[in-house]
């Protein structure tokens, strides 16, 4: 055989092993990736139930009940792959939210974390099926990896036999005519056309399986895209020169690529993490709290997995602070307690030296004691508060909030205006009581008139049908906020160096606006001054 046929032939065999070894690798590596994903996104799941099991532990405190397990876990359980929690004690005692049986317990996935007082908090998990340890798709994708695998081994034997054996026998044969002959020339020319009709099958089979091979590649490509569309995280893949190459619809939604400024400004924040080496770190983008995760990928290329964690991190925040203040209220309670009591004792001791003396020296004493008592009676009632807080109890009633704010505006002759296209003529349901807005009211007021003048401190009121919620905001002329504006409301936080007060009065605010369901928030104005703006939802968006 000619070396021309002996290269066509090797050709042919070269061609048809690339095909089928080059769909069989993308079929691997497809299913690596996707296997890496799902995995990389279970352990972020597990690990961020691991910390909300610890942080449920800080909060549930020595001795746990069901009624402190379910004001914790209520609003948050179901959710985040988390069913139910269960608290369980040494003597077996079992806690539960929402109520389990014993085989939920033995046969459910748990996360479980050991309190240092002797009892374990366990989280019954309910993974997403796409991040099961068994999902349909990583079966179904090694199946066909291993499908690929074993058609790139047997297709060149099969080739050989069916295919270029007989090739290279007629093109033997073609080598072995000679010519000079009329009988020799009609064999050959009559091989030659049997060999160019061989050929022609040959090469219409070869296409059909070029077909076959790329519509195959086409569609593992297309379940690849296909289960990273499917996940919850984003994936971002970044080039070799820190660009973004190809991402999926989580991450275009929440990064905006295909933007050049938003763009820009992501490989701005992934630069500094990827020149250094960083396989993962926590960023925030439009509000919200992602987790980013680093894999190298060929060529240079890295493939970066985004998920939200605002909900644990957050939760993680509420519990510390919650944890803290509960631990602040109960020592305040004791103060109180105790301050209380010598206080009325030293009141009823200056009461009988009143009553035994006419002299004007034991009278100025005496008011400058009783002034002295007031102050620390507002000390105690600063802390009785305080502790109470812990047990408020809402009570929704139907009255015009709008007319108990003009009261005490007008009892401190503060500026009070209201938005007379949103405040409806009927009064509104709002979760509460009329006591708890005075004091809300009260506390903020008196706020603002420690650090401005009374004539420069206003009020605005206004009840917005479209967002469901009454608003109102103090505003002042003071020296404003700290950097960042919210430390205003941390127990015995003050700024008021020569004015009475322990710091609490914003801090017991806050707690009693989020015992109506609403939000309060701290800002500096523009021209100087602070505002806090007070959001109380209408009951039935409450």
């Amino acid at each position: 055989m000619k070396s021309g046929a002996r290269r066509f032939v090797l050709g042919v065999e070269g061609l048809t092993a690339l095909v089928t070894g080059a769909s069989a690798l993308a079929a691997i590596v497809s299913f690596l990736v996707l296997w890496l994903v799902v995995s990389d996104a279970r352990t972020t799941l597990e690990s961020a139930s691991y910390s909300r099991a610890e942080y449920l532990s800080q909060a549930l405190g020595i001795r746990p009940t069901q009624s402190s397990l379910e004001s914790i876990v209520s609003s948050s359980i179901p959710g985040g792959a988390v069913r139910a929690v269960a608290v369980i004690f040494d003597d077996s005692e079992v806690l539960a939210y929402p109520t389990i049986t014993m085989n939920d317990l033995e046969t459910a996935d748990q996360i479980a974390y050991t309190s240092a007082y002797g009892y374990r908090v366990v989280l019954l998990m309910e993974m997403p099926s796409v991040l099961g340890e068994k999902t349909v798709i990583l079966f179904m994708f090694a199946i066909f990896a291993v499908a690929l695998t074993v058609t790139a081994v047997m297709v060149p034997s099969f080739l050989r036999r069916t295919v270029l054996d007989p090739l290279r026998s007629i093109l033997g044969e073609a080598d072995r005519i000679q010519s000079g002959s009329g009988s020799n020339a009609k064999a050959a020319d009559a091989s030659f056309r049997k060999l160019v009709d061989l050929l022609g099958e040959r090469d219409a089979q070869l296409e059909q399986m070029r077909l076959e091979a790329l519509n195959r590649a086409e569609a593992a490509e297309s379940r690849s895209g296909a289960v990273l569309e499917a996940l919850g995280s984003s994936v971002i893949v970044i080039d070799s020169l820190g660009n973004p190459s190809q991402w999926n619809r989580q991450a275009s939604d929440i990064f905006r690529i295909g933007s050049s400024i938003e763009e820009s400004r992501l490989t701005a924040h992934l630069a500094p993490y990827l020149n250094q080496g960083v396989t993962e770190w926590d960023g925030e983008e439009s509000g919200r709290i992602f987790r980013f995760k680093v894999t190298m990928g060929e060529n240079g290329e890295r493939i970066v997995l985004v998920t939200d964690v605002t909900a644990p991190v957050m939760l993680e925040r509420r519990l510390a602070e919650e944890s803290a203040l509960a631990d602040l209220g109960a020592l305040s309670g004791g103060v109180a307690h105790e301050i209380g009591n010598a206080l009325c004792a030293l009141d009823g001791f200056l009461d009988l030296l009143g009553r035994g003396g006419d002299s004007k020296r034991i009278e100025g004493i005496l008011k400058e004691a009783g002034m002295e008592l007031d102050s620390a009676r507002k000390i105690v009632e600063a802390f009785r508060n305080l502790a109470h807080q812990n047990s408020i109890e809402s009570v929704t009633q139907t009255h015009s909030v709008a007319e108990i704010i003009r009261e005490i505006c007008e009892s401190r002759s503060v500026s009070c205006s209201f938005s007379k296209t949103d405040i409806p003529d009927d009064p509104v349901s709002i979760p509460g009581s009329d006591v708890l807005v005075t004091r809300i009211m009260e506390n903020l007021l008196s706020n603002a008139l420690k650090f401005s003048p009374r004539s420069s401190v206003e009020v605005t009121v206004s009840d917005s049908s479209s967002e469901h919620a009454f608003i109102f905001k103090v505003l002042d002329r003071g020296p404003g906020l700290p950097d960042p504006p919210e430390q205003v409301f941390r127990p015995m936080y003050t700024t008021a160096q020569n004015q009475e007060g322990m710091g609490l009065g914003l801090t017991i605010t806050r707690r009693l606006v989020r015992a109506m369901g609403g939000s309060i928030t701290a800002a500096n104005r523009k021209d100087g001054g602070a505002v806090f703006t007070v959001i109380i939802p209408h009951l039935e968006s409450s």
